[in-house]
């Protein structure tokens, strides 16, 4: 778009992992790596996150925590296109036992 500032750094794939790189603002739409939404099974948006960097399996895993606090809230089921690395991620550092394991 017109309005919008040209991206003059290379674009990273999907799922490889970003270069690191110093910028000085994250305010305009090209700065932003992707927006991660979660959706109800309806289609009906229940929460987006902004991922500057990149959409890590740890980026992931604290949207969900953040999201789905506690028991109560959290969903019978996640469909996810990285769930095989969001998952190893949650088993290594702890929080598939300590929050996930029980209710999803």
């Amino acid at each position: 778009m017109p309005w919008t500032v040209p991206i003059t750094e290379n674009v990273q794939p999907h799922d490889e992992l970003a270069e690191e790189s110093q910028r000085t603002n994250y305010f305009t739409a090209p700065r932003f790596y992707c927006v991660e939404t979660i959706c109800a099974p309806c289609g009906v948006v229940i929460a987006w996150a902004k991922f500057a960097k990149s959409e890590s399996p740890t980026n992931i895993s604290a949207f969900l925590e953040k999201v789905y606090p506690t028991e109560e809230s959290q969903p019978a089921y996640i469909c996810i296109d990285k769930v095989c690395l969001v998952l190893c991620t949650s088993i290594a550092n702890g929080s598939w036992e300590s929050i996930w394991k029980k209710t999803t």
